[in-house]
């Protein structure tokens, strides 16, 4: 797997000195979300700031924000020459069983069209395509991204709960799809 820019783990409060902070201000290792809840801190990052994407364009052209407020999503970073990406979105078709992934939006480097035959493919309906705002844009997410697939897990809030670089295993995954499909809020 390669590094990304953004450490793996639940995001700690930043009151929990033990641990470091990595480029873009997001914490490894495994913290808590806040007690009681399913949701991130508030001193937890929002997606856009810590993708560096907070607007995205969709399919029709038009330019939206990364994910839509008050629902949980799942952030999948992919590019079309990425092997792992592919065996990602084959486990995520085959686990869906035809079953619609309205809370898993694709951000493909190469822009939302190119992920059309990505997610067909292995027959993933409901998924939100996106791709960068603009060719600036592209060129930081690559840069900032330089190993795909990364998976971004966002709040009801628009907060990082975590992240995970790299392609996981069907088993880390079979997590982060049921929040893809609804049934639970985090990973």
């Amino acid at each position: 797997m390669l590094a990304t820019a953004i450490a793996v783990g639940r995001y700690r409060d930043a009151s929990n000195n033990s641990s470091a902070r990595s480029a873009d201000g997001l914490q490894g290792g495994r913290g808590e979300l806040v007690s009681g809840s399913d949701t991130a801190p508030a001193s937890a990052p929002l997606v856009g700031a810590a993708t560096g994407a907070a607007s995205v364009l969709t399919l029709d052209g038009s330019i939206a924000p990364l994910v839509v407020d008050g629902e949980p999503t799942i952030v999948m970073i992919s590019s079309r020459t990425c092997s792992w990406c592919k065996q990602a979105f084959a486990d995520i078709g085959e686990m869906s069983g035809g079953r619609a992934v309205p809370r898993l939006t694709v951000l493909t480097l190469e822009g939302a069209e190119v992920g059309i035959p990505m997610v067909g493919r292995e027959k993933i309906t409901g998924a939100r395509l996106v791709g960068p705002a603009s060719s600036s844009g592209k060129v930081f997410l690559t840069f900032r991204y330089p190993g795909t697939p990364t998976f971004v897990a966002v709040d009801r809030n628009g907060r990082v709960v975590r992240t995970m670089p790299g392609y996981p295993g069907r088993q880390e995954l079979q997590r982060w799809f049921a929040v893809m499909v609804g049934e639970q809020e985090t990973p």
